[in-house]
């Protein structure tokens, strides 16, 4: 359990900072749909996708995410169709984690706003929370209320967001797909 968070963060980090393809994410999201306890891979993958964006990188451009963020719905498509089987993953499960992660990378890609209201950051590092909460250490990412409950609105701030992100360039272009 605490090594599927600790891989997920480095590998998550490390995708963030365009060191590695965000295809690269793809493998560790089926890794991590049979997980119990998604909300923190979650908040590590919201984090992850507000970095994508505010980092300048040729990994984390922009056509990289619509790229990315495409091949995810096609994904999600085609297991709830059921035409991409699934393994040891309860289906209903693996389709709302998806859905959660789709609201999470629109919601950081869309605007500035909405993920400084969830308080996300420029800053990784945990010594924040360590300052503020010293009962919270680096194995506690994700795991705070706050940033349980910043997971739980990216739904909620999903239908402003998707309209801002298709409202601009090259986003636009998509609408029909999304």
């Amino acid at each position: 359990q605490n090594n599927i968070e600790k891989v997920t963060f480095v590998k998550v980090y490390l995708i963030s900072q365009g060191r590695l393809p965000l295809m690269n994410l793809n493998a560790m999201i089926d890794t991590v749909a049979g997980y119990h306890q998604k909300e923190n891979i979650l908040w590590m993958l919201l984090h992850s996708f507000y970095h994508t964006r505010i980092v300048s990188h040729e990994n984390t451009g922009v056509l990289k995410r619509m790229d990315w963020l495409l091949d995810l719905m096609g994904y999600i498509r085609n297991l709830a169709y059921k035409s991409t089987p699934l393994q040891n993953v309860d289906l209903k499960e693996c389709i709302d984690f998806l859905l959660w992660l789709f609201a999470a990378s629109v919601v950081a890609w869309a605007d500035h706003g909405a993920p400084l209201l969830l308080g996300l950051s420029a800053d990784w590092s945990p010594w924040k929370h360590q300052m503020i909460l010293p009962e919270l250490s680096e194995d506690r990412i994700g795991k705070h209320p706050s940033e349980k409950l910043a997971v739980q609105e990216t739904l909620t701030l999903l239908p402003s967001s998707i309209s801002l992100l298709l409202a601009k360039e090259p986003w636009k272009e998509q609408t029909q797909k999304v």
